[in-house]
């Protein structure tokens, strides 16, 4: 899997601010990144034309103002010297088209953007989650500020190894990190045609899961004595609540999902899943693990328009 070493951060000049900076900075120290670029999109930066006329000697243009107010609140988290190139960019017109346009700019390999709740959001997380090329970390109100536990969403597929494989980066190169390994599992229609139970068949589901498992770990040169994994049946098909709830079970300070997996036994696709996820009304960071520009294409052409 590619390495974080071009990360984006939006800032957009609210409270989730400083949540965001701290977050991205242990993600960047974490990854050893190259470059960190902060970017803040207005509607506007021209400033209303009586004031500018009035006070054409005494106001600061718009954009050194809001660079000079995103400085501030950086250098405490990217300090100068640390061998990390930061910078600062501010842009006019749509917020969440611009910070699409912008990550595919800097060739970013993450984008962090917070995630308040109400109308207070500017930005259209599941769009950018969708269509930008980079992976997504998606931060919430009042998220624990650390990377100690850690969910995974798995499903065998080629996705869920690169979520797990981000996971195990983390492990690898932060402190006392635990990582859950999460597997969702569904009875399929006409069972019964099988002259087995409901319960003799999930007992068959999980078995083949744990084996499916072991295949996967195997295959993938992944470590399965550093994920500890749960097989879990759901009844009721919303995989994005069992995911959700298991994260809240662990106390995790992060969920990590791939996009676009899907097996036969679970049935899952994970980017739905992903989107739905966005919705949740909670504290815990998503970070949403995509194939680096495995959707240039369709960018390119949204972004053509």
């Amino acid at each position: 899997m590619y390495e974080l070493k071009r990360i984006v951060v939006s800032v957009n000049l609210t409270d989730l601010d400083e949540e965001v900076v701290r977050y991205a900075s242990i993600v960047s120290r974490i990854m050893e990144a190259d470059s960190v670029y902060f970017v803040h999109v207005a509607d506007t930066l021209d400033l209303p034309e009586d004031l500018a006329e009035q006070y054409r000697d005494v106001l600061a243009p718009v954009d050194e103002t809001i660079e000079h107010e995103i400085r501030h609140l950086i250098d405490d988290y990217f300090p100068h010297g640390e061998g990390t190139l930061v910078s600062i960019n501010v842009l006019q017109g749509k917020p969440t088209d611009e910070l699409i346009r912008y990550g595919k700019q800097k060739d970013a390999d993450l984008i962090v953007v917070g995630k308040p709740e109400g109308p207070s959001r500017k930005i259209n997380l599941a769009k950018v989650a969708e269509i930008s090329a980079s992976s997504v970390l998606c931060v919430p109100n009042d998220a624990d500020i650390k990377i100690d536990k850690i969910a995974v969403a798995i499903d065998f597929s080629d996705h869920a190894k690169m979520a797990l494989s981000q996971a195990t980066k983390f492990y690898k190169e932060g402190e006392d990190v635990t990582i859950y390994g999460h597997h969702v599992y569904q009875i399929p229609k006409g069972y019964s045609k099988t002259g087995k139970s409901y319960e003799e068949f999930s007992q068959i589901m999980e078995e083949n899961a744990k084996k499916e498992s072991k295949k996967f770990f195997d295959s993938n040169d992944l470590r399965e004595d550093v994920c500890e994994m749960r097989y879990q049946l759901s009844e009721d098909a919303k995989i994005d609540d069992e995911l959700f709830g298991f994260a809240q079970q662990k106390d995790v300070d992060l969920m990590i999902v791939g996009t676009r997996g899907r097996t036969a036994a679970a049935s899952i696709l994970l980017g739905s899943v992903a989107e739905r996820l966005l919705e949740y009304r909670t504290n815990i960071p998503l970070f949403i693990v995509k194939e680096k520009n495995s959707n240039m294409n369709f960018l390119e052409a949204l972004l053509s328009i």
